[in-house]
């Protein structure tokens, strides 16, 4: 036989004997690995360890390494270098805060120094405040030895109230009103017969009239420096002073415009007079009649008007 053959014959039987081998090779004897493919049971779906590889898990948790720790065995044997120099760290702090002890006894000391000079400020305001309230109240109080005035009730006339009360009547009788030697009249009527107070207010402060001395309303220039006209109510006694207290709730029957005589500006205060009775007879639908009663048509106007300036120029006191 050749020799190749009989080689090639001699490694088939060692692959043989090989496989038969590990064809009757037992599970145990092979090492178990914990890498091994893991199983799932397709009932509880929980996985199926192998017995090889529970044991491999139980060697090693008992084998799990335990932590060293320190103990006090262990701190004894730290290097005496080490200790050495933490024994120089606390004596080196002794020592600092010896060296700093008078230091802060000195600054509690000028601390509560302070504190004392503070207080003693303070206080010097709060007695100096007290000393002046005390001296106030010591002026406010009367002296026991001063005799008081007993006030008792007057009774005894007073010149001065007199004086006072009748102020106005003397006014009023000195007035140009009371000295006048002729009056030019002129009434106005409104055709309802009748007027309210309150509107008859209106109409008269509207045109420029003022309430004054003897209950009427009076006519001023524009610098208020000379009476023009006046003005009184119509009552069934004849013409009479108004009474503001209870003049919105009367009833006026007509309103009497008159001019005194002599004046000094008679033409410009006939004029106006004229113009502004007009106006008030047209506010309150109202007609103007001169004083004899008839009618003011503008014939009776310019007679009046010249009875007017004729009876300026025949007089020779002047208002």
């Amino acid at each position: 036989m050749e020799v190749t053959t009989i080689v090639g014959i001699v490694i088939a039987i060692i692959i043989m004997l090989f496989g038969l081998r590990l064809l009757f090779k037992k599970p145990g004897d092979a090492a178990p690995s914990l890498d091994s493919e893991l199983h799932v049971n397709s009932d509880s779906q929980q996985p199926v360890i192998p017995r090889h590889v529970r044991d491999q898990l139980q060697s090693a948790k008992e084998a799990e390494r335990v932590e060293p720790t320190l103990t006090e065995t262990a701190a004894e044997q730290l290097p005496a270098a080490q200790q050495a120099e933490a024994q120089a760290e606390k004596v080196e702090t002794a020592q600092v805060e010896q060296a700093a002890a008078p230091a802060q006894a000195e600054l509690k000391a000028d601390a509560t120094a302070v504190e004392e000079v503070k207080s003693e400020a303070s206080s010097e305001p709060a007695q100096q405040d007290q000393q002046g309230e005390d001296k106030k109240a010591d002026e406010f109080n009367l002296d026991s030895s001063i005799e008081k005035a007993e006030i008792s009730d007057f009774e005894d006339e007073s010149s001065i109230l007199d004086e006072h009360l009748h102020e106005q009547q003397r006014v009023d009788e000195a007035s140009a009103l009371s000295t006048a030697a002729e009056f030019i009249a002129l009434n106005i009527y409104p055709e309802r017969r009748v007027l309210s107070g309150e509107k008859t207010l209106k109409v008269l402060l509207k045109y420029g009239l003022r309430f004054g001395e003897m209950a009427c309303f009076h006519r001023y220039t524009e610098d208020g420096s000379k009476l023009l006209f006046s003005v009184l109510q119509i009552t069934d006694e004849g013409a009479a002073g108004f009474d503001l207290e209870t003049l919105s709730t009367e009833q006026v029957k007509g309103l009497a415009f008159f001019l005194a005589l002599p004046h000094s500006d008679v033409q410009n205060a006939f004029d106006t007079m004229d113009s502004i009775s007009r106006l008030i007879a047209r506010e309150i639908d109202g007609t103007v009649y001169d004083q004899n009663n008839q009618e003011f048509t503008p014939q009776l106007r310019e007679q009046w008007r010249h009875f007017a300036i004729d009876y300026r120029a025949g007089q020779s006191t002047e208002v």
